[in-house]
Protein backbone atom coordinates (compact mmCIF):
# COMPACT_ATOMS: atom_id res chain seq x y z
CA UNK A 1 0.00 0.00 0.00
CA UNK A 2 2.65 2.37 1.26
CA UNK A 3 4.84 1.35 -2.08
CA UNK A 4 1.44 1.81 -4.19
CA UNK A 5 1.00 5.65 -3.03
CA UNK A 6 4.28 6.15 -2.97
CA UNK A 7 4.77 5.15 -6.44
CA UNK A 8 1.46 7.18 -7.42
CA UNK A 9 3.13 10.32 -5.61
CA UNK A 10 6.30 9.85 -7.86
CA UNK A 11 4.28 9.67 -10.66
CA UNK A 12 2.61 12.18 -9.96
CA UNK A 13 5.08 14.42 -9.44
CA UNK A 14 6.91 13.47 -12.37
CA UNK A 15 4.13 14.75 -14.41
CA UNK A 16 3.69 18.12 -12.39
CA UNK A 17 7.41 18.39 -12.79
CA UNK A 18 7.25 17.59 -16.92
CA UNK A 19 4.66 19.94 -17.20
CA UNK A 20 6.00 22.50 -15.94
CA UNK A 21 8.65 22.25 -17.52
CA UNK A 22 7.35 22.00 -20.58
CA UNK A 23 5.39 25.47 -19.67
CA UNK A 24 8.10 27.10 -18.93
CA UNK A 25 10.36 26.27 -21.94
CA UNK A 26 7.22 27.43 -24.11
CA UNK A 27 7.31 30.81 -22.46
CA UNK A 28 10.87 31.57 -22.94
CA UNK A 29 10.54 30.17 -26.92
CA UNK A 30 7.73 32.46 -27.12
CA UNK A 31 9.71 35.24 -25.26
CA UNK A 32 12.90 34.82 -27.66
CA UNK A 33 10.45 34.71 -30.67
CA UNK A 34 9.17 37.78 -29.85
CA UNK A 35 12.53 39.76 -28.75
CA UNK A 36 13.50 38.37 -32.36
CA UNK A 37 10.77 39.60 -34.44
CA UNK A 38 10.94 42.83 -32.32
CA UNK A 39 15.18 42.88 -33.50
CA UNK A 40 14.23 42.27 -36.37
CA UNK A 41 11.24 44.62 -37.02
CA UNK A 42 13.54 46.96 -35.20
CA UNK A 43 16.56 46.01 -37.67
CA UNK A 44 14.19 46.40 -40.35
CA UNK A 45 13.09 49.59 -39.40
CA UNK A 46 16.47 51.39 -38.96
CA UNK A 47 17.46 49.80 -42.30
CA UNK A 48 14.97 51.37 -44.08
CA UNK A 49 16.02 54.59 -42.19
CA UNK A 50 19.39 54.17 -42.91
CA UNK A 51 18.39 53.52 -46.70
CA UNK A 52 16.53 57.01 -46.79
CA UNK A 53 19.74 58.59 -44.98
CA UNK A 54 22.11 57.02 -47.64
CA UNK A 55 19.66 58.58 -50.04
CA UNK A 56 19.42 61.86 -48.65
CA UNK A 57 22.95 62.04 -48.56
CA UNK A 58 23.53 61.13 -51.90
CA UNK A 59 20.69 63.58 -52.97
CA UNK A 60 23.23 66.33 -51.01
CA UNK A 61 26.40 64.82 -52.54
CA UNK A 62 24.30 65.45 -55.92
CA UNK A 63 23.70 69.14 -54.78
CA UNK A 64 26.84 69.86 -53.59
CA UNK A 65 28.66 68.62 -56.88
CA UNK A 66 26.54 70.57 -58.87
CA UNK A 67 27.13 73.73 -56.94
CA UNK A 68 30.31 72.93 -57.15
CA UNK A 69 30.06 72.90 -60.61
CA UNK A 70 28.18 75.65 -60.83
CA UNK A 71 30.56 77.80 -58.67
CA UNK A 72 33.02 76.22 -60.66
CA UNK A 73 31.75 77.88 -63.71
CA UNK A 74 31.06 80.81 -61.73
CA UNK A 75 34.94 81.33 -61.10
CA UNK A 76 36.00 80.56 -64.53
CA UNK A 77 33.42 83.12 -65.89
CA UNK A 78 35.28 85.55 -63.23
CA UNK A 79 38.68 84.36 -64.08
CA UNK A 80 37.79 85.18 -67.65
CA UNK A 81 36.13 88.69 -67.18
CA UNK A 82 39.07 89.17 -65.06
CA UNK A 83 41.65 88.86 -67.94
CA UNK A 84 39.44 90.75 -69.66
CA UNK A 85 39.29 93.64 -67.65
CA UNK A 86 42.99 93.27 -66.89
CA UNK A 87 43.58 93.72 -70.76
CA UNK A 88 40.96 96.68 -71.09
CA UNK A 89 42.59 98.30 -68.20
CA UNK A 90 46.00 97.99 -70.28
CA UNK A 91 44.53 98.87 -73.40
CA UNK A 92 43.16 102.42 -71.64
CA UNK A 93 46.18 102.75 -70.16
CA UNK A 94 48.30 102.94 -73.20
CA UNK A 95 45.16 104.96 -74.76
CA UNK A 96 45.73 106.97 -71.85
CA UNK A 97 49.42 107.99 -72.34
CA UNK A 98 48.92 108.31 -75.91
CA UNK A 99 46.10 110.93 -75.34
CA UNK A 100 48.29 112.66 -72.34
CA UNK A 101 51.31 112.94 -74.99
CA UNK A 102 48.59 114.12 -77.67
CA UNK A 103 46.77 116.79 -75.12
CA UNK A 104 50.58 117.38 -73.83
CA UNK A 105 51.78 118.69 -77.21
CA UNK A 106 48.44 120.29 -78.69
CA UNK A 107 48.85 122.15 -75.10
CA UNK A 108 52.48 123.21 -76.07
CA UNK A 109 51.23 124.30 -79.86
CA UNK A 110 48.70 126.37 -78.01
CA UNK A 111 50.94 127.51 -75.86
CA UNK A 112 53.25 128.45 -78.74
CA UNK A 113 50.58 129.97 -80.63
CA UNK A 114 49.62 131.60 -77.52
CA UNK A 115 52.83 133.17 -76.90
CA UNK A 116 52.84 134.05 -81.01
CA UNK A 117 49.36 135.89 -80.91
CA UNK A 118 50.37 137.73 -77.14
CA UNK A 119 53.51 138.90 -79.18
CA UNK A 120 52.02 140.09 -82.19
CA UNK A 121 49.13 142.28 -80.36
CA UNK A 122 51.76 143.78 -77.80
CA UNK A 123 53.87 144.56 -81.12
CA UNK A 124 50.74 145.56 -82.74
CA UNK A 125 50.74 148.45 -79.52
CA UNK A 126 54.04 149.35 -80.41
CA UNK A 127 53.51 149.98 -84.15
CA UNK A 128 49.98 151.75 -83.34
CA UNK A 129 52.63 154.06 -80.40
CA UNK A 130 54.39 154.61 -83.59
CA UNK A 131 51.21 155.56 -85.51
CA UNK A 132 50.30 158.11 -82.72
CA UNK A 133 53.30 159.45 -82.96
CA UNK A 134 53.01 159.78 -86.96
CA UNK A 135 50.14 160.82 -86.74
CA UNK A 136 51.06 163.63 -84.31
CA UNK A 137 54.16 164.87 -86.25
CA UNK A 138 51.34 164.62 -89.41
CA UNK A 139 49.78 166.93 -87.76
CA UNK A 140 52.73 169.28 -86.95
CA UNK A 141 53.43 169.53 -91.00
CA UNK A 142 49.48 170.36 -91.41
CA UNK A 143 49.81 172.99 -88.63
CA UNK A 144 52.70 174.25 -89.87
CA UNK A 145 51.41 174.48 -93.96
CA UNK A 146 48.25 176.06 -93.24
CA UNK A 147 49.92 178.30 -90.55
CA UNK A 148 48.53 181.59 -92.69
CA UNK A 149 45.00 180.15 -92.71
CA UNK A 150 42.52 182.26 -89.39
CA UNK A 151 43.14 180.18 -86.55
CA UNK A 152 39.01 179.84 -87.04
CA UNK A 153 38.68 178.54 -90.36
CA UNK A 154 40.63 175.40 -89.57
CA UNK A 155 41.74 172.61 -86.73
CA UNK A 156 43.40 169.44 -86.06
CA UNK A 157 42.17 166.61 -83.97
CA UNK A 158 43.93 163.78 -82.92
CA UNK A 159 41.70 160.32 -81.78
CA UNK A 160 41.10 157.30 -81.90
CA UNK A 161 44.16 156.55 -84.04
CA UNK A 162 43.27 159.06 -86.49
CA UNK A 163 44.52 162.54 -87.24
CA UNK A 164 41.76 165.15 -88.32
CA UNK A 165 42.21 168.28 -90.35
CA UNK A 166 39.05 170.43 -90.69
CA UNK A 167 38.54 173.03 -92.79
CA UNK A 168 36.08 175.70 -93.03
CA UNK A 169 33.64 176.17 -96.01
CA UNK A 170 34.81 180.11 -95.68
CA UNK A 171 38.44 178.78 -97.08
CA UNK A 172 37.21 176.33 -99.67
CA UNK A 173 33.35 176.74 -101.73
CA UNK A 174 31.42 179.36 -102.55
CA UNK A 175 28.35 179.92 -100.03
CA UNK A 176 25.31 177.19 -100.82
CA UNK A 177 27.32 175.36 -103.62
CA UNK A 178 30.05 172.53 -104.09
CA UNK A 179 31.90 175.05 -106.39
CA UNK A 180 35.37 175.57 -105.31
CA UNK A 181 36.44 179.41 -104.29
CA UNK A 182 39.43 181.00 -106.06
CA UNK A 183 41.30 180.77 -102.35
CA UNK A 184 40.81 176.88 -102.52
CA UNK A 185 43.86 175.97 -104.28
CA UNK A 186 46.41 177.56 -102.68
CA UNK A 187 44.97 175.56 -99.58
CA UNK A 188 44.81 172.62 -101.23
CA UNK A 189 47.92 172.38 -101.88
CA UNK A 190 49.54 173.15 -99.02
CA UNK A 191 47.38 169.97 -97.96
CA UNK A 192 48.61 168.23 -100.74
CA UNK A 193 52.06 168.71 -100.46
CA UNK A 194 51.73 167.26 -96.90
CA UNK A 195 50.11 164.05 -98.19
CA UNK A 196 52.56 163.69 -100.98
CA UNK A 197 54.94 163.52 -98.36
CA UNK A 198 53.74 160.62 -96.60
CA UNK A 199 52.49 157.84 -99.44
CA UNK A 200 51.86 155.54 -96.49
CA UNK A 201 48.71 157.51 -95.52
CA UNK A 202 45.16 156.54 -96.00
CA UNK A 203 42.91 159.92 -96.70
CA UNK A 204 39.57 160.32 -96.62
CA UNK A 205 37.82 163.52 -97.52
CA UNK A 206 34.54 164.33 -95.59
CA UNK A 207 31.85 166.58 -96.06
CA UNK A 208 29.86 168.38 -93.41
CA UNK A 209 26.91 170.46 -93.39
CA UNK A 210 24.96 172.63 -90.59
CA UNK A 211 21.01 171.39 -90.20
CA UNK A 212 19.64 174.41 -91.67
CA UNK A 213 21.18 175.77 -94.87
CA UNK A 214 19.71 175.37 -98.17
CA UNK A 215 21.05 172.85 -100.38
CA UNK A 216 19.60 174.07 -104.07
CA UNK A 217 20.06 171.93 -106.69
CA UNK A 218 20.52 168.68 -104.29
CA UNK A 219 18.25 165.93 -103.19
CA UNK A 220 18.94 165.98 -99.80
CA UNK A 221 22.16 167.76 -97.55
CA UNK A 222 23.75 164.55 -97.60
CA UNK A 223 24.53 164.76 -101.33
CA UNK A 224 25.12 168.42 -100.79
CA UNK A 225 27.80 167.55 -98.21
CA UNK A 226 28.83 164.13 -100.44
CA UNK A 227 29.41 166.58 -103.87
CA UNK A 228 31.72 168.94 -101.55
CA UNK A 229 34.02 166.13 -100.77
CA UNK A 230 34.24 165.01 -104.38
CA UNK A 231 35.10 168.39 -105.53
CA UNK A 232 38.12 168.08 -102.41
CA UNK A 233 39.05 165.08 -103.57
CA UNK A 234 38.87 165.74 -107.51
CA UNK A 235 41.35 168.64 -107.42
CA UNK A 236 43.80 167.04 -104.48
CA UNK A 237 44.32 163.80 -107.37
CA UNK A 238 43.94 165.82 -111.01
CA UNK A 239 45.51 169.24 -110.00
CA UNK A 240 48.05 168.51 -107.35
CA UNK A 241 49.03 164.58 -107.98
CA UNK A 242 48.04 162.28 -104.32
CA UNK A 243 47.94 159.35 -105.52
CA UNK A 244 43.67 158.49 -106.55
CA UNK A 245 44.37 154.78 -104.25
CA UNK A 246 44.93 157.33 -100.96
CA UNK A 247 41.77 158.72 -100.84
CA UNK A 248 37.60 158.12 -100.64
CA UNK A 249 35.44 160.84 -100.40
CA UNK A 250 32.28 160.62 -98.42
CA UNK A 251 29.24 163.06 -96.97
CA UNK A 252 27.59 163.07 -93.75
CA UNK A 253 25.36 166.20 -93.84
CA UNK A 254 24.47 167.49 -90.33
CA UNK A 255 24.54 163.88 -88.78
CA UNK A 256 28.21 165.14 -86.96
CA UNK A 257 28.34 168.35 -85.75
CA UNK A 258 31.08 170.25 -84.69
CA UNK A 259 29.02 172.63 -82.65
CA UNK A 260 25.45 173.56 -81.80
CA UNK A 261 23.40 174.33 -84.79
CA UNK A 262 21.02 176.83 -82.82
CA UNK A 263 23.97 179.66 -83.10
CA UNK A 264 25.39 181.26 -86.71
CA UNK A 265 28.47 180.31 -85.19
CA UNK A 266 28.39 177.10 -84.57
CA UNK A 267 26.53 176.45 -87.92
CA UNK A 268 29.79 178.30 -89.65
CA UNK A 269 31.52 175.79 -87.79
CA UNK A 270 29.49 172.93 -88.98
CA UNK A 271 29.82 173.76 -92.24
CA UNK A 272 33.16 172.18 -93.15
CA UNK A 273 35.45 169.88 -95.27
CA UNK A 274 37.39 167.25 -92.97
CA UNK A 275 40.16 165.29 -93.96
CA UNK A 276 41.10 162.22 -91.96
CA UNK A 277 44.34 160.79 -91.95
CA UNK A 278 46.06 157.38 -90.72
CA UNK A 279 48.47 155.06 -91.93
CA UNK A 280 47.26 152.20 -93.87
CA UNK A 281 47.03 149.11 -92.26
CA UNK A 282 49.39 146.98 -94.25
CA UNK A 283 51.59 150.20 -92.96
CA UNK A 284 50.86 149.31 -89.47
CA UNK A 285 51.69 145.59 -90.18
CA UNK A 286 55.06 146.57 -91.57
CA UNK A 287 55.42 148.36 -88.28
CA UNK A 288 54.64 145.52 -85.93
CA UNK A 289 56.89 143.49 -88.35
CA UNK A 290 59.86 146.08 -88.04
CA UNK A 291 59.42 146.01 -84.29
CA UNK A 292 59.75 142.22 -84.44
CA UNK A 293 62.77 142.49 -85.87
CA UNK A 294 64.29 144.56 -83.28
Amino acid sequence: MSKQVYLIGASILVTIFATNTACVGKKKFRAELANRDSLTHFLNVRNLELNREIGQLKLNLAEKTGEANGLTTIYDKQVLEIKKLEKEIERLNSQSSNTQQSLNEEVRKRDSQLADKEQLIQNFGIALQKQEGSIDAISVEFREALANLPAADFYLDHKDYKGYLGISEKQLFRPSTDQLARSANAVLEKIAKVLNNHPELQVQVIGHSDSQSGYKGFQSRLDFSTSRAVAVSDVLTRDFYVNGSQITAAGRSDFEPRASNETEDGRSQNRRIEIVFQPRADEVRRMASDVKKD
